[in-house]
């Protein structure tokens, strides 16, 4: 991703708040005061590296950071490309040996080059179903040109990052007429903003307007004078997750638009940048944790011997909270058949089941376990204080083996004993190795389904 450049031709100052992820830290490391100099270039080296791990295990799980580190120190390597305003923050201090130095630094990470690196590098992602972004301009961002320009910008930062962008071309007239000013909950902006997004499925938008003062030059041609407000929203939750302001910026040129083109294509890639920056705050912070470890998942089916639809809706609620998937199959005149895709094994499943306890109405069940099988567990809804009229069985299910991944080796096989001791074991897969488990995944974020007024 190209570090983007702006330059103004006034207000040529940019801050740069809205874009970057400031932290202060503090780090020991060892020191060599035989080498004082290069000692301390190689802590100021160290704490970059540093300072960037902190600012991920802020906004990853500590999984990804601890499971993934090799991963990301190869992705975000050198780790200045992603620092900015990195600085030393005053004396580094010694301590009474002169054998550690301790240093407090002072930066900001450019979260939208970083993220972007991660999944170029194939460290993380937004899942087979990519998160769907729309720029919609307001109706007073009047040149198609301009509009366009800013969109192919945001599409390449998004791209590198694994998002979506979505056309806002087919809004209807009657819409996008309405959007003629910033975005305030509850004004005709924010309704009608609601009504596109809904329209087009989107996740987030990113909404430009433009105060455009654009007149004639006393020399002959035009000048335009605009300054630019963005705003981040996720579509159908009363929230503005984002919003920042462009300074005041002056463009010329032969016709109106001209000259407004002339602006855009100055503040461009400063808006992009702190749009998107925004844009990446609000999704890691309204997403579920990102998570990495693949876990094993079976089908068991749970025969229930009992028909009544209310306790067997019961049952099934308790199993999705369990994060397995739950389908109802087909049964027969005195049991109901369960499909549960889940990580658990039937052990896993017996023991879960034993304990559970359900209420319908004002009456509390146990479902204890009656009978079980490979990927199969019977119950029987009982009261909660009585004992099932089937026979409970006399010991758990065993074990269950794991199963070889690809690229495993199968043990040798042991010779047999002759006295027929000491049979030979089981072959059991041993458990994944942490290179196993990251070739077999990768992270995901996992946006919080939308809430109302929250």
């Amino acid at each position: 991703m190209k570090n983007l450049v702006i330059t103004l031709s006034m207000l040529s100052l940019v801050s740069s708040v809205a874009i970057a992820e400031t932290m202060r830290k503090r780090y020991t490391f060892s020191y060599d005061r035989a080498t004082r100099r290069a000692s301390e270039k190689k802590a100021e080296a160290f704490a970059k590296k540093k300072f960037l791990s902190d600012f991920l295990a802020e906004k990853f799980s500590r999984e990804i950071v601890d499971n993934l580190a090799e991963e990301i120190d190869v992705a975000l390597e050198p780790a200045e490309d992603y620092l900015t305003d990195f600085k030393i923050v005053g004396t580094p201090r010694l301590n009474d040996d002169e054998t550690q130095i301790t240093v407090t630094v002072e930066g900001d990470v450019a979260l939208p080059k970083m993220v972007a690196a991660l999944v170029i590098n194939k460290v993380l992602s937004f899942g087979e179903k990519p998160i769907r972004v729309m720029l919609l301009p307001s109706s007073r961002f009047h040149s198609p040109r301009a509009t366009k320009s800013v969109r192919a910008l945001i599409f390449e930062e998004l791209t590198q990052a694994g998002l979506q962008s979505v056309a806002f071309e087919g809004t209807t007239e009657t819409y996008y007429s309405s959007l003629k000013g910033k975005i305030m909950p509850g004004s005709a902006e924010f309704t009608a903003i609601q009504k596109i997004v809904k329209q087009y499925n989107t996740d987030y938008l990113i909404y430009i307007d433009a105060e455009i003062d654009n007149r004639p030059a006393s020399i002959g041609g035009y000048i335009c004078d605009a300054s630019f407000i963005y705003t981040i929203m996720r579509p159908n939750d009363n929230l503005i997750l984002g919003e920042g302001q462009l300074p005041l910026t002056r463009g010329s040129g032969n016709t109106e638009l001209i000259a407004f083109d002339k602006v855009v294509e100055q503040v461009s890639p400063e808006l992009v940048k702190q749009a998107v920056g925004q844009l990446y705050r609000a999704i890691f912070s309204d997403s579920q944790v990102i998570y990495n470890t693949p876990q094993l998942r079976s089908t068991i089916t749970v025969t229930v011997y009992d028909k009544r639809s209310e306790h067997i809706a019961k049952l099934i609620e308790a199993l999705k909270g369990t994060g397995a998937e739950v389908r109802l199959g087909s049964g027969t005149p005195v049991a109901s058949n369960i499909e549960v895709d889940t990580t658990m094994d039937t052990l896993a499943m017996y023991e879960y089941l034993n304990g559970l306890t359900l209420q319908v109405g004002a009456q509390k069940f146990k479902v204890p376990v009656v009978g079980y099988a490979e990927n199969t567990v019977e119950v029987e809804f009982t009261d909660i204080n009585a004992q099932p009229k089937r026979p409970r069985p006399a010991q758990p299910p065993p074990v269950s083996p794991r199963p070889r991944q690809p690229g495993q080796q199968p043990r040798p096989p042991q010779p047999p004993d002759p006295f027929g001791r000491n049979p030979a074991p089981v072959e059991r897969a041993s458990p994944l190795t942490q290179a196993q488990l990251r070739s077999r995944t990768t992270p995901l974020i996992v946006l919080k389904p939308i809430q109302h007024n929250r």
